[in-house]
């Protein structure tokens, strides 16, 4: 075992190293920290939220609260297919939606599904820093991609990519980190590279859209999943973006109504739910969603910070990327070394990612989720470390 996870030791260390970070400078700094790290919302969930968690817990009785098939409750499940049929207008069925503890146990659930060591699996970079792990914890094979300098898709880098043994692709619909909205011309020209490379090479390749950021979208542009357009499309979701409740771990697979195999691998994800011993959320959870489908998050508030944010950073002379959705800012480092000027950042008492994380270096990622007070106290950091030697 010990062999195993030393092999993904360069994978694994990143984040460890942020850890460390992580840890020293809240030793350092205390309450005086500003965290723009993890996206842990500081204010918690809204009182809509809460009270939904409080009623479920008073109501739930006898077998209520026991276990569930491993795929989950079918009546969750049900719910969560008539809520998709409604955002996407596509005929969703409760076989349609695995759930899962989560977006990182949905991931791994569909990676293990879907395939193999013989099959490899394209990921679009930046991404979200632990794709890359799964795959090969999994011994599955993956490319790395990245996007075009404006960070949109770069469909001749995935057209040259795809070869005989391509399967996936992979990427995140709002973009973690970026958050930047791929808009429906470009998913529609993704949807045309990967068809014609399995006209022509004769395979399936399978798109995982991961959209735990769906409806944080807080700019003028529209969401366009995957889904909508190519039939071997799954979508990755979790609730506890959306709901403020990440720690709950609660999530789903979904996969296309229009996909052509869809019961051989809608049967498939139910069995990995099931073998891999991680995968199901908890019944309460499964109950409570079911209550907070229709719920709608304050983008207003995001929306705000986003651009008191992007404002003061422009006004510095950063580099900052464009984005339509998430907690996130990604704003390029004045530095090549991301993690020194994450460093020096957080010597300042502000605690950002660096990109090296999302397989991306160069830059570094905000998250929005701190209080505005505490955001606006950050900002003059910014100014300090842009011309340090």
């Amino acid at each position: 075992m010990a062999s195993t996870i030393n092999e993904l030791e360069t994978l694994l260390e990143p984040q460890e190293r942020l850890d460390r970070l992580i840890a020293s400078t809240f030793k350092r700094f205390g309450p005086k920290l500003v965290d723009l790290s993890y996206a842990n919302p500081y204010d918690g969930p809204a009182e809509e939220v809460l009270s939904v968690l409080r009623r479920v817990t008073a109501e739930r009785k006898g077998l209520s609260l026991q276990y569930t098939p491993c795929a989950g409750r079918t009546a969750t499940r049900r719910a969560i297919a008539a809520q998709l049929t409604h955002e996407y207008g596509l005929p969703f069925q409760f076989r349609d939606v695995i759930m899962t503890s989560g977006g990182m146990s949905a991931l791994n659930v569909a990676f293990r599904g879907l395939f193999g060591p013989e099959d490899e699996v394209i990921v679009l970079t930046p991404g979200w820093q632990d794709y890359p792990l799964y795959l090969r914890n999994l011994n599955i094979p993956m490319s790395l991609v990245a996007l075009r300098q404006d960070k949109r898709i770069d469909l001749d880098a995935i057209r040259r990519a795809v070869g005989p043994t391509t399967r996936g692709v992979m990427f995140s619909q709002p973009c973690c980190p970026t958050g930047g909205l791929y808009p429906a011309e470009e998913i529609a020209g993704l949807w045309k590279v990967l068809g014609e490379a399995e006209a022509r090479l004769g395979t399936r390749i399978y798109v995982v859209s991961d959209e735990v950021h769906r409806h944080l979208v807080w700019g003028g542009n529209a969401f366009f999943s995957p889904l909508l357009t190519y039939p071997r499309s799954l979508t990755i979701y979790s609730f506890g973006k959306a709901l403020a409740l990440q720690g709950q771990r609660i999530g789903y697979v979904a996969v296309s109504p229009h996909m052509p195999e869809a019961e051989e691998v809608r049967t498939l994800l139910e069995r990995c739910v099931r073998l891999m011993g991680f995968g199901s959320p908890t019944s309460l959870m499964q109950h409570a969603v079911c209550d907070l489908l229709d719920y709608k998050p304050a983008v207003e508030a995001l929306a705000r910070k986003q651009a008191l944010v992007r404002r003061a950073l422009t006004g510095y002379g950063y580099d900052v990327c464009h984005g339509d959705a998430t907690f996130y800012v990604y704003v390029k480092s004045p530095i090549p070394d991301d993690f020194t000027f994450a460093e020096r950042l957080a010597s300042e008492g502000v605690l950002v990612v660096p990109s090296t994380l999302f397989h991306d270096p160069g830059y570094v990622r905000l998250s929005l989720t701190a209080r505005y007070e505490a955001i606006a106290r950050a900002l003059p950091a910014f100014a300090r470390v842009l011309h340090q030697p």
